[in-house]
């Protein structure tokens, strides 16, 4: 297993707030130091529409990447969120959008909507075909292709990227996905927030690996990102744990409990940290986490 070779990032989960106040705690994370802000893609569920809302604050921020955890495929017509994406990025100037995509795990959701669900394979099936016309219809003037789940005739997205492409990070758990991931995507996000085990973490890391090398690839190269809670402080961090992701771990204690495990996660493969404080304390913990652990951490 490959240590990665990328500069490590933080990035800032934001839910449960109303949107005045999403806006304010993005530009407190930008201020503070964070890279990257992720926001749910759940539309049957009490929130803001995702895209809309990551467009909302992409344009109210000058520095820091949006991104989904994660933008669920069957939602979106994938030349169409090719469109999107490119739109996005000449808005902002390029460079502060991430494509972090997922296949779909909650029937439920779609099914409301009207949308096809599929099995496991059918759903994994049709990720990679999005992958394959997001960036066939950023290369080519007009792009066709066949795919299980999605095809596309002479389709058309004008204008390009800014910077020729766009990052695609997918979310995923399960081996095959993981094996897309290191053939193909540009980071992966681990499934289910904070692992309980590393070891099984590091199992999947290797899944990754394996499957990048394999493809010619180098697999450090490749963005590996963590959900998870975080609080800086004295307080016993028990008491601290956001509800979004369970009372599971994270990065959770003083700022040199904090850093320690920051630097245990990157030995086992972790370059980036999407975090979610308390609704009730992010206000003071989005500056302490930018001083304490973003400036130090390594």
């Amino acid at each position: 297993m490959a240590r990665s070779s990328n500069s490590i990032r933080f990035g800032l989960n934001p839910r449960g707030l109303p949107y005045d106040r999403i806006v304010a705690v993005a530009k407190a994370a930008e201020a503070a130091g964070f890279q990257n802000i992720s926001f749910s893609d759940r539309p049957p569920e009490d929130n803001l529409e995702g895209w809309t809302l990551a467009t909302a604050v992409a344009m109210q921020t000058s520095r820091i990447r949006v991104t989904h955890s994660t933008l669920n495929v069957p939602f979106r017509n994938p030349a169409l969120l090719s469109k999107m994406a490119t739109a996005l990025d000449h808005m902002t100037g390029g460079d502060r959008l991430i494509l972090t995509l997922g296949a779909g795990g909650q029937e439920a959701h779609f099914t409301s909507y009207g949308l096809e669900f599929g099995a496991p394979g059918e759903r994994v099936d049709g990720l990679a075909d999005a992958i394959e016309i997001l960036r066939g219809t950023w290369a080519n003037e007009q792009f066709t292709y066949t795919g299980k789940r999605y095809s596309v005739t002479e389709a058309t997205v004008t204008p390009k990227p800014v910077n020729g492409t766009i990052p695609i990070f997918t979310g995923s758990g399960g081996p095959r996905m993981l094996r897309l991931a290191g053939r193909v995507a540009d980071g992966w996000i681990r499934n289910g927030g904070w692992p309980p085990d590393f070891d099984a973490y590091r199992e999947q890391v290797a899944t990754m690996e394996e499957a990048a090398g394999a493809a010619g690839r180098d697999p450090g190269t490749i963005h590996r990102v963590l959900n998870c809670n975080a609080y800086v402080g004295d307080e016993d961090p028990a008491t601290k744990l956001a509800q979004v992701f369970g009372n599971r771990g994270g990065l959770m204690g003083t700022a040199d409990q904090v850093l320690e495990i920051v630097e245990q996660c990157r030995e086992a493969g972790v370059d980036t940290f999407h975090v979610q404080f308390q609704n009730d304390i992010i206000d003071e913990q989005i500056p302490a986490f930018g001083e304490q652990i973003i400036a130090r951490a390594k």
